[in-house]
């Protein structure tokens, strides 16, 4: 065998390797609703990192969707799991972290910095539904951190 086909079996296994151990952490999620327009659009496609590894300030994050009554925190009486079935997923900004100042319009977040395991989130459009209404989000509903855009949503045509 030659150096060049060891050096391009050794990269294909590589690769292999590669791709094997990010098929579970990558994620496809097509956005629904305009609460982060215009950055995201409805139909964009993104790709997101799950787990909490990458959450910083400024990053666009996916949770759990906060369950209609309670927000994010898990009703009384009800299977932590269960709280993480209402209605999908949401994608919003952190404006945030533990450790940082709570952003003055946060007024749903007591406190003057965000408690350890707690999140501040933003959606981009003035009525989001997020930190300014629910409160803080357990960084356990977290479900990862975007990385890019995969695909922009089709140009709606204006007849």
């Amino acid at each position: 065998m030659t150096v060049a086909a060891s050096a391009l079996l050794t990269l294909a296994a590589l690769l292999a390797a590669a791709l094997t151990l990010a098929r579970g952490r990558l994620v496809a999620v097509t956005v629904r609703g305009y609460s982060m327009s215009p950055t995201l659009m409805p139909g964009d496609r993104i790709l997101l990192l799950r787990g909490r590894r990458r959450v910083a300030t400024g990053r666009v994050a996916v949770v759990v969707a906060p369950h209609p009554e309670h927000g994010w925190r898990t009703p009384t009486g009800a299977a932590p799991e269960s709280s993480d079935a209402w209605d999908g997923w949401y994608v919003k900004r952190v404006a945030a972290v533990a450790g940082e100042p709570v952003p003055r319009w946060a007024g749903r977040c007591p406190g003057t910095h965000v408690p350890p395991g707690m999140l501040v989130l933003l959606g981009e459009q003035p009525g989001s539904r997020d930190s300014k209404q629910l409160g803080y989000c357990p960084e356990d509903k977290l479900i990862g951190t975007v990385l890019f855009r995969l695909r922009a949503a089709a140009a709606r045509s204006t007849l």
